[in-house]
């Protein structure tokens, strides 16, 4: 279904029995990152999986927003699709709108599961190295030698070298994506997005924080930093996976996620 938000028309796919829970990926990649969690949790959960904006088959959006608009996406998205309070999981991206929608709504997210993501700014280093790669997609498109580059970024040396099918088929899909679409996610996720650190406190919701091993795109220390502000929060390292752990490490993800929410979820 499409569901219209404050960032464009959404695609938002519900599926399963139980308790609902919210997903939202990662930048560069769409819902189906967390297929297989939904494969094998659906007969305990209603997952509302939705596709950002610009990915997927979500609206190509073309004009800027930011991580709070995302949030308040997410509000509008449970909203249309009548559930008034959900557990939500997401990745990078997801991460950063589960934080923001936990502090803005708090009665609106039951339980959140925040894997391979950061509160705060990417040092100026990394936001420079970032910047040359988003000038050269804004100008050229995301061509595959550009997009290769991200490969050690987002999965782990395991990953790349046992593989090789999942790394092929993220190369596939950025390539496909919108050009213009994606330069506005880029800015809102790595270059206009802000310090939340001060508010992770007001996050009231049980948290579980998920962070591959090898992740180097917002390394174990980003992860250990939420565990720190927001109270009560557990860490959950994951062996042999980077940035993209859904898949890396698919059963590893589910089984966390299964026992989080079982334990936060039920009525």
């Amino acid at each position: 279904m499409l569901v219209d938000t404050c960032v464009g028309r959404l695609f938002v796919e519900v599926v399963g029995e139980g308790e609902d829970v919210l997903l939202w990926h990662s930048l560069l990649c769409d819902g189906s990152m967390w297929r297989p969690q939904i494969r094998l949790l659906s007969d305990r959960y209603r997952f509302i999986n939705v596709d950002g904006p610009g990915h997927g088959r979500s609206q190509p959006l073309r004009r800027g927003y930011s991580l709070w608009d995302c949030a308040e996406a997410a509000r509008e998205v449970l909203d249309a699709v009548g559930v008034e309070r959900a557990g939500f999981a997401g990745l990078s991206w997801g991460g950063m709108v589960g934080m923001r929608l936990a502090m803005r709504y708090p009665t609106r997210v039951r339980a959140l599961a925040l894997c391979d993501t950061n509160a705060r700014r990417d040092p100026p280093w990394k936001l420079g190295a970032y910047g040359v790669l988003a000038a050269v997609e804004r100008l050229f498109g995301p061509l595959e030698p550009l997009v290769r580059v991200l490969v050690p970024i987002y999965f782990s040396p395991v990953s790349v070298r046992t593989k090789p099918e999942l790394v092929a088929d993220f190369l596939e899909r950025v390539t496909r994506m919108d050009a213009a679409a994606l330069a506005f996610a880029v800015d809102a996720v790595l270059f206009s997005r802000d310090d939340v650190t001060d508010d992770l406190a007001r996050i009231s919701a049980p948290t579980l924080v998920l962070v591959g091993d090898d992740d180097r795109a917002t390394p174990v220390g980003e992860s250990e930093h939420l565990v720190r502000h927001i109270r009560g929060a557990r860490l959950v390292r994951i062996p042999d996976a980077g940035h993209l752990s859904s898949l890396e490490q698919p059963s590893f993800v589910a089984d966390e996620l299964e026992a989080f929410f079982d334990e936060h979820l039920t009525p």
